[in-house]
């Protein structure tokens, strides 16, 4: 509320991310246009919080509805998934895409250092936390597994403890640009989302970020990701849980140097054409305009 009151006075616009702050700017009425990009589906993502209590999420959800309708009614929504609008409400849909770098850097090789496989996000059960880790010890001494982003409460000492042991390396949450750095020149991504509510109709936005830093995914067969994969050629889709499979994705890369560079090239110019926030970002731009009134 302190951060809201101090941001209001001189705005033409307020853009919000997350449903927590909805009730903060509509519940007191301001001329000032408010607009809440909806990036998640944040009734079916309770599940995923394990934070939250067993008995109390059927409540939380509840209580996320009542900020849909709130919302749907005092303030102009974007949405970033098509199947977002059956959720929130009818709106328009900006898609999660990334920026697209002109030119990708090829897979980094540097002599007496081990390739790496990276993870860009929040670290928890349903993200693939505990797989990733397991995938650690199968390639320890073949590439090194790298997860950046918080974690959850019931997986951080597992991580804390890997990262300690040698088993992978957690970098912690890093700014967006910063991990993004890191991604360039990755053996792979990966994106072992398990199969929620909240993630089956979603489009994970590290699977394009990935693409777009000519890094090849290695996903769960979610429809959407496993379509973009398909589609591009540029990546493997393995089963949920199945750990070998990932490490035997990943040893295909490490023994083929031209396979890695060219699956790279293909996800980056995937990216290019379907995930481009050059273009889209020109719509936002211009909706946010709009609705500034200026």
């Amino acid at each position: 509320r302190s951060a809201v009151a101090e941001a209001r006075p001189g705005s033409d616009l307020m853009l919000i991310h997350v449903p927590e702050l909805v009730p903060v700017l509509l519940l007191r009425r301001s001329p000032i246009p408010v607009v809440w990009d909806v990036r998640e589906d944040y009734v079916a993502s309770v599940s995923d919080r394990r934070w939250i209590p067993r008995p109390v999420r059927p409540v939380v959800r509840r209580l996320v509805r009542v900020i849909h309708s709130l919302a749907a009614r005092r303030c102009h929504l974007l949405l970033a998934e098509d199947s977002y609008v059956e959720v929130v409400a009818d709106a328009p849909v900006i898609p999660n895409s990334t920026w697209i770098p002109d030119e990708v850097p090829p897979a980094r090789r540097v002599a007496g250092e081990l390739p790496e496989v990276v993870y860009v996000g929040r670290l928890s059960v349903g993200r693939g936390a505990l797989e990733m880790v397991a995938l650690g010890r199968l390639l320890r001494g073949e590439a090194r597994v790298v997860l950046i982003g918080s974690a959850d409460g019931d997986v951080e000492a597992t991580v804390r403890a890997a990262h300690e042991q040698g088993v992978v390396e957690w970098t912690g949450p890093l700014p967006n640009p910063v991990a993004l750095d890191r991604v360039d020149g990755a053996l792979a991504g990966l994106s072992l989302l398990h199969p929620l509510a909240n993630y089956v109709h979603s489009r994970p936005t590290k699977l394009l970020e990935y693409s777009a830093r000519g890094v090849p995914c290695i996903s769960t067969p979610l429809p959407l990701a496993a379509e973009a994969i398909e589609r591009s050629g540029a990546g493997v889709v393995t089963p949920h849980g199945d750990v070998d499979a990932v490490a035997t994705a990943v040893r295909r890369l490490l023994a083929d140097d031209d396979l890695r560079d060219e699956w790279g090239r293909r996800a980056h110019a995937d990216a290019s054409e379907h995930y481009n926030w050059q273009r889209d970002g020109a719509r936002f731009v211009s909706l946010l305009v709009g609705w500034a009134g200026r």
